[in-house]
């Protein structure tokens, strides 16, 4: 908990209470898995501001902004109404108005319309090929920043106002053109990258979209931008600083930890079965004094081939267990930060020696769990799901293996 609440929407509230003054009208645009508290907090700031609330869809909040509810991870029809109302709100702005955002995770698809003349059903089928693909989040973003009608920096070219951004990251690396996509910072990759990784992933619409990844006149805003000079970014969250809240809880719990990054990508299974080998490792050859804690943060990512129901996350711990082999003393918890892995309402598993061994009682097959990417199933029936409902935050994966010294 402590890695999820040094996230949490409080942290807000210094950056927001140093605002200055203004002639004109703050307005407040709020978007992401973090946006129900965050607007709580806004309004606790900035008092009764004009603006608007983009959160997932069955969560509200006690605001004066419009609220819209939108869906991910894949966009909807109240997506694109949402874009849309971003859209016209900042437009709506003179030079000496000003444009408070408070962006997390998720935006991308809570925020989703598409170029003009693209059609919907086209950007929305390219998504779900994306997700299903494999992809980094940072190579899903690429792609959607040259798409949308407000991602990479559109919203900014849009804007006459100064804008605050004030951005809780979710992505490795905490590069700020892939939060939410970017729609008020520069884009530093272009139509050409876009495509490259359409390309990779062999997205089976990449020819229907290139009209719109040839054309100068469909691109994002260059970096070099005027209406750049008008924005201020300030990163409030990271997976850094979560990993540390949780090591300092650690540490004083007598146990010591080594941070492995946090900006872990790749396969979720390859990184799984490395990260168990470097625990066995610990375990085995490592003449621990006291107990040691392996964390690490950043996105995993599943290519989609089984019938299963899972998540990065899930499908990472289930990797794990295999990879363990029921070794006494090693245990884990991996969870997405923002209560949901994947599609479904779990955050992650954990699991721990003995784990494997109830697996077989009761008749689980680890091996086909893992062939069919059905890692919600197998660790629910065990009751080893972690379901702490959605968090109000996302700064990604959070996995700490916890390697004891007494066994």
């Amino acid at each position: 908990m402590a890695a999820v609440n040094a996230a949490k929407a409080d942290c807000l509230v210094p950056y927001l209470q140093a605002l200055p003054k203004i002639t004109g009208e703050t307005v407040v645009l709020v978007v992401g898995k973090a946006a129900s508290s965050q607007a709580v907090i806004a309004n606790y700031c900035l008092g009764s501001v004009r603006g608007l609330c983009i959160v997932p869809q069955g969560q509200s909040a006690n605001t004066s902004l419009k609220v819209i509810e939108a869906t991910h991870p894949v966009p909807s029809n109240e997506s694109r109404l949402a874009a849309q109302a971003a859209f016209e709100l900042v437009k709506s702005l003179g030079p000496d108005d000003r444009l408070v955002c408070l962006i997390s995770g998720g935006g991308s698809a809570l925020m989703s319309a598409p170029l003009p003349n693209m059609p919907f059903d086209l950007k929305l089928k390219v998504h779900q090929e994306l997700l299903a693909s494999g992809a980094t989040i940072s190579e899903l973003n690429t792609v959607r920043k040259q798409l949308s009608l407000v991602k990479g920096g559109r919203l900014a070219k849009l804007c006459a106002a100064p804008i605050e951004n004030f951005l809780i990251s979710d992505v490795p690396g905490d590069e700020i053109e892939f939060i939410a996509s970017g729609p008020t910072v520069p884009a530093y990759t272009n139509q050409l990258d876009a495509m490259e990784v359409l390309s990779r992933y062999e997205i089976p619409s990449s020819e229907a979209l290139r009209p719109w990844l040839t054309e100068a006149a469909s691109a994002a805003p260059a970096p070099e931008d005027p209406c750049f000079e008008r924005v201020r970014t300030t990163v409030v969250a990271a997976p850094s600083q979560s990993l540390k809240a949780a090591e300092l809880v650690l540490i004083s719990q007598g146990v010591d930890c080594l941070i492995m990054g946090d900006a872990v990508e790749g396969d979720s299974e390859i990184v799984a079965r490395v990260m168990a080998q470097t625990a066995l490792w610990q375990k085995r050859h490592g003449q621990l004094k006291r107990p040691l804690c392996l964390l690490s943060g950043g996105e995993t990512t599943v290519r989609v081939t089984g019938d299963g129901v899972g998540g990065p996350n899930s499908h990472f711990a289930l990797c794990l267990l295999d990879a363990l082999g029921g070794e006494d003393g090693i245990a884990a918890i991996v969870c997405d930060t923002d209560g949901v892995d994947g599609a479904a309402e779990i955050a992650g598993a954990y699991l721990d020696s003995d784990t494997l061994r109830r697996a077989q009682n009761l008749g689980l097959d680890i091996k086909e769990a893992i062939k069919r990417q059905d890692a919600h199933s197998f660790f629910s029936a065990l009751g080893q799901s972690v379901i702490p409902g959605p968090t109000g935050t996302n700064v990604n994966d959070f996995r700490a293996i916890l390697i004891d010294t007494q066994s």
